[in-house]
């Protein structure tokens, strides 16, 4: 079964994109609630890259309901983590996300996913290194 996200997570976690100098990371942290989140990702990324707040570039800031309410992944869990998708499978993961929270559930479950993935990848090449 896995990791199972903690109560913490499915009540707080907001995932957003951040650009700064043609850079785009996906940022997970807790907050309150959405406005909430958006100022406290500014100032910890404003600190975290040494520029202004105001000079803080984020979008697509998207609470945990709404991450699981758009995604498909079967774990629903990993819809968290989905960005893009072709039709009913996912497209895009979230690649090196930056996590603003010592949520030790968040982060099991992003290290699990990273496992599947690397275990399809080097099923993918043997099979075709068989052929």
């Amino acid at each position: 079964m896995g990791t199972q996200l903690s109560h913490r997570c499915k009540t707080s976690l907001y995932r957003l994109m951040f650009g700064h100098a043609d850079d785009e990371s996906i940022v997970f942290l807790m907050a309150a609630n959405r406005d909430a989140a958006r100022k406290e990702a500014t100032d910890a990324l404003a600190a975290i890259h040494r520029i202004k707040p105001d000079n803080v570039c984020l979008y697509n800031l998207v609470s945990f309901r709404e991450l699981i309410d758009c995604g498909v992944s079967e774990d629903e869990d990993l819809r968290i983590f989905e960005v893009a998708w072709e039709g009913p499978n996912v497209s895009t993961w979230a690649d090196h996300p930056l996590f603003l929270t010592d949520d030790a559930t968040l982060l099991g479950k992003w290290a699990e996913l990273y496992a599947d993935r690397a275990q399809e990848l080097a099923t993918s090449a043997i099979n075709r290194a068989r052929s």
